[in-house]
């Protein structure tokens, strides 16, 4: 068995070491030989390549770049983990990565509970319009903008995907009083909502969540002919990835009244797109429902840990250069 040897780690971050506690620092700096970089904006791919050339283990967050593809990966031939902070994977090519033997760590659970929670912020803004009575209270428009809205009890709620986060929001929508059904290409055990085919939860739902994954290279989804499918009035809700919906066609759901609203947690429609429909039908809030002082901490200490068990098992890994 090869003994272990130093690990050289790379960590991009927006703050820099800042970004980590000293006792998080003291403990990458036991296992390796460790870089942290404070990137606080997307790098050119050469750049983001510079800072991680030579290293082992590179930690990486979305605010460095928004796409690990093969070319980058090519470009590291001293690569051998990454740990990304970031639940979602599609904007790493896992394939390069599998055909390199090179390692991949993410936080699949760290904003749970903050996400769910802001998918029924969304749900509650579109319901009681509070996105436009903030607005009516600054003057920003008249009285022939209406602020009724709707509750919540009664109403059925129906969720695309039940995994951590879908099953969350179940939860807390079941204290609203709300029926939840859902449909999910795996089996689930839960008993806060009800299993229906894709079909009859688009039929039924006078809400439809996506918490589902996107697939790395995969087209929107969730397109017109899915939308047409959903009940007429329904409200869409998309805490989870933009990429899943067709932009186009949800906004023109929106603007002929098949759909009374959408929300998304980006922002994907500029000033002119939204000038085509009614005030407020549309909400965008800028990929904030991770942002939490609970859920960056949680992110932090995740992330430092995958970091340290990336370095703890390649230590005793044969360098490349080693094998065979």
């Amino acid at each position: 068995m090869a003994g272990t040897h130093t690990i050289t780690m790379t960590v991009l971050s927006a703050r820099g070491r800042e970004t980590f506690s000293t006792a998080q620092l003291d403990a990458l700096e036991a296992v390796a030989q460790l870089h942290v970089e404070r990137v606080p904006e997307r790098l050119p791919d050469a750049d983001l390549v510079a800072l991680c050339a030579g290293a082992d283990v590179v930690g990486l967050s979305r605010r460095a770049t928004q796409d690990v593809h093969a070319g980058i990966i090519a470009a590291l031939p001293r690569l051998r983990g990454l740990a990304i902070h970031a639940t979602g994977r599609e904007w790493v090519d896992e394939e390069a990565l599998h055909d390199g033997d090179i390692l991949l760590a993410s936080l699949p659970g760290y904003a749970t509970r903050v996400v769910a929670e802001h998918t029924l912020g969304l749900l509650l803004s579109m319901s009681r319009r509070l996105h436009l009575s903030d607005r009516r209270a600054r003057g920003e428009f008249g009285s022939d903008i209406s602020l009724r809205g709707w509750e919540l009890h009664g109403r059925t709620l129906g969720i695309i995907g039940m995994g951590r986060i879908g099953s969350e929001v179940a939860r807390l929508a079941g204290a609203f009083g709300m029926r939840v059904v859902y449909f999910d290409t795996q089996a689930v055990t839960t008993t806060a909502a009800e299993s229906l085919p894709l079909d009859a939860v688009l039929a039924t739902a006078d809400v439809v969540v996506l918490a589902c994954s996107l697939q790395r290279g995969r087209p929107a989804w969730f397109d017109a002919d899915l939308i047409a499918r959903m009940r007429p009035g329904a409200v869409l809700l998309n805490p989870a990835r933009p990429g899943l919906v067709d932009n186009g066609a949800v906004l023109a759901g929106v603007a002929r009244g098949h759909l009374a609203g959408y929300a998304v947690d980006d922002s994907v429609f500029d000033a002119q797109q939204l000038a085509s429909v009614e005030h407020g039908r549309i909400l965008q809030s800028a990929h904030t429902a991770w942002y939490s002082d609970e859920a960056i901490a949680a992110g932090i200490e995740a992330w430092t840990q995958e970091l340290l068990a990336l370095a703890t098992v390649l230590q005793s890994r044969p360098l490349p250069a080693e094998a065979g």
